[in-house]
């Protein structure tokens, strides 16, 4: 009823009923080595645990990518800044400059205006975060434009700003984006944001 082969390593193999219905439900599984030597084993893995491991991978990795855009999305999140200018007061955030001659503010930090042609000039200088800034911005005659020049020590960063709808879009150079609410040409040479 049972015939026996021979096997490399000595044993037998039945081949009997029992083995060919194990063979059968065991169709398709791998071999798992478990470590080497003389207490090594194997263990058999059928595929639906192969796959099972296979879609938990592949969660585990869409996962990752979401948290990882998640951070990038959270570090172009509007930074809820506002400006606004008068003649008598500039107020970034929290802060109030107060003008202390024609087109100078100052206060918590320091403002200057001026005019080069058509388009304003405007120089900020301001401790954030125990670190001290000195900018240099300019406004195109519309308005609706400002490139500015932070320096922070031996850092520099480029801030392009385009106005649209009461809002400041900046892009540092770095790559950070921030939103400042402000009217029209109000200029803001400060680092908002960083």
């Amino acid at each position: 009823m049972h015939s026996h082969h021979g096997t490399p390593g000595g044993g037998r193999v039945s081949t009997g009923p029992h083995a060919r219905w194990f063979r059968a439900r065991l169709a398709g599984t791998g071999i798992i080595d478990m470590g080497t030597g003389e207490h090594a084993s194997r263990v058999w893995r059928s595929r639906r645990v192969r796959r099972a491991r296979a879609m938990t991978l592949a969660v585990g990795a869409a996962l990752a990518l979401g948290c990882a855009t998640a951070g990038f999305m959270l570090s172009i999140i509007p930074s809820g800044v506002s400006v606004a200018m008068t003649a008598t007061t500039y107020r970034i955030g929290d802060a109030t400059l107060h003008a202390v001659a024609p087109g100078v503010y100052s206060g918590a930090g320091t403002l200057a205006l001026g005019r080069s042609g058509p388009d304003l000039i405007a120089g900020g200088s301001a401790v954030v975060d125990d670190v001290r800034w000195a900018t240099f911005c300019e406004a195109a005659a519309s308005g609706a434009a400002e490139t500015c020049r932070l320096q922070s020590g031996t850092r520099t960063l480029i801030a392009h700003d385009l106005w649209s709808a009461g809002t400041w879009h900046r892009t540092y150079s770095d790559g950070v984006r921030v939103e400042i609410a402000a009217a029209r040409g109000v200029p803001v040479p400060f680092p908002v944001g960083r």
